[in-house]
């Protein structure tokens, strides 16, 4: 695709009306969770959640979920009961990554949405584990960066959905990465439509970065611990089988990863990375997103 068809669809991603503005709630509860816990009133958390019936259904779903489930077993009913049972910072998670089934189209042209929420909600819940693991201090940043990465991907879905089906198609023929079949397509990725979405929604510059670079981590030197967690992650999801409904023939050497590389300068402990292990941990935790996002849209 030419470089001109790159730049009207660029030009439509700057000024479009098409485009989903971003859901008030969501944006009220990424303002909350960049406050420490401790300066966040639960009541307002509660509230927020309970005032849109669809969002506080969605969140109790995952929320009784066994990627989420309180520990004694006893079903949570209520948005106040699941602050109790799983936390208030878990909740806030619950309820960022809810607010994201508004944004899909309902027409899926190519990409199934409860696929693409699937691997968004698998990246975050993987970027927030792999944090952990590492000792980065703050595993919640995390979690929000690896759900909201792909948010490109939705912009693309509503300014040009039929050229979106052609890279869908492109990508699970040729079994190749999603972003390299819309730079053939398109000229552009998903991560340039999502750093136009970012800068709409005035999100921080951190998670800007991490949705502009995590293709090329090495790129965004201000936040390249963050967009490294979300690329090892995003690709652990991917060869996983939690990526976008296709397989990708890919050949991974983690050791090689851009991505790795920065974190393992950071962390020495990571050299050496039980790739092995890591996966079959997290190998539940996939089939458990799978599960939860099959429940979550069949009531969609």
């Amino acid at each position: 695709m030419s470089a001109a068809t790159a730049s009207h669809i660029l030009e439509k991603l700057e000024f479009t009306r098409e485009l989903p503005s971003a859901p008030a709630v969501l944006m009220r509860l990424l303002r909350f969770m960049e406050k420490p816990l401790d300066q966040v009133a639960v009541d307002q958390i509660v509230n927020l959640i309970s005032q849109h019936k669809s969002l506080a259904g969605h969140c109790l779903q995952v929320a009784n979920s066994p990627l989420f489930g309180a520990s004694n077993g006893d079903e949570v009913v209520s948005i106040q009961g699941s602050v109790v049972a799983v936390g208030l910072d878990r909740i806030q998670q619950i309820a960022v990554s809810c607010s994201l089934l508004r944004l899909m189209p309902t027409i899926s042209f190519g990409l199934n949405p409860a696929v693409f929420w699937a691997h968004s909600l698998g990246c975050a819940l993987v970027s927030r584990e792999f944090a952990t693991q590492i000792g980065y201090p703050y595993p919640a940043k995390a979690y929000v960066a690896g759900l909201l990465h792909d948010i490109g991907v939705v912009a693309l879905l509503w300014v040009a959905p039929q050229d979106f089906r052609r890279c869908f198609e492109e990508a699970s023929r040729n079994k190749i990465p999603l972003h390299e079949a819309e730079k053939r397509v398109f000229g552009i990725t998903h991560c340039e439509s999502g750093k136009i979405i970012a800068h709409n929604w005035r999100l921080s510059e951190e998670l800007t970065d991490v949705i502009f670079d995590h293709h090329s981590p090495a790129m965004g030197a201000s936040n390249s611990v963050l967009t490294s967690i979300v690329s090892v992650s995003d690709l652990l999801c991917r060869i996983g089988g939690l990526g976008y409904g296709y397989s990708e023939d890919k050949q991974t050497d983690f050791a090689e990863e851009p991505g790795f590389a920065i974190l393992a300068v950071k962390y020495p402990t990571l050299r050496p990375f039980d790739l092995a292990r890591f996966s079959f941990e997290t190998e539940g935790l996939l089939d458990e997103v799978r599960a939860v996002a099959s429940q979550v849209y069949g009531a969609h």
